[in-house]
């Protein structure tokens, strides 16, 4: 079960109305759809974990506008065109105050992220990438070879 972080609480706790409503709600939902997820306070922003930095919440000081924002944003298929694209790696899901979370959507890009996340330690051939699995892939790739 996942545990929620007392230094994230406070932060919520210090944020302003109508954008703590958003970010707990937010916060709510990657914990529905996130087993296993992970919660720290990292720059000043609730970061979210599974299988490596998955997704933070942020409220932008210059829009003041509420974000989840995905680590591996740039790897993810944007079918829905809700993404933005103004950095090179984060995309951003903006989500307005006093406005219902759509939950297919963000499950949509949550899902993704995690796929992304666990193909991580494995290479292009779904081979974890030691020593004796190198070792075997080699081994397999030069009897293939003498045929």
């Amino acid at each position: 079960m996942a545990l929620r972080s007392a230094a994230v609480d406070d932060f919520l706790n210090q944020v302003k109305e109508p954008h703590r409503t958003t970010m707990e709600a937010l916060r709510d939902i990657v914990f529905q759809l996130v087993s296993g997820v992970e919660e720290q306070l990292k720059w000043n922003c609730p970061f979210y974990s599974r299988h490596g930095l998955l997704c933070y919440i942020n409220l932008e000081k210059k829009t003041s506008k509420v974000a989840l924002c995905f680590v591996e944003g740039f790897l993810l298929d944007d079918k829905h065109g809700l993404l933005s694209t103004g950095t090179k790696q984060i995309r951003k899901l903006y989500i307005p105050d006093h406005e219902d979370i759509n939950l297919r959507v963000v499950r949509y890009y949550l899902n993704q992220a995690i796929k992304i996340n666990q193909g991580k330690e494995k290479n292009f051939m779904n081979v974890h990438k030691s020593r004796g699995a190198r070792r075997t892939l080699f081994s397999l790739m030069s009897t293939c070879l003498k045929f």
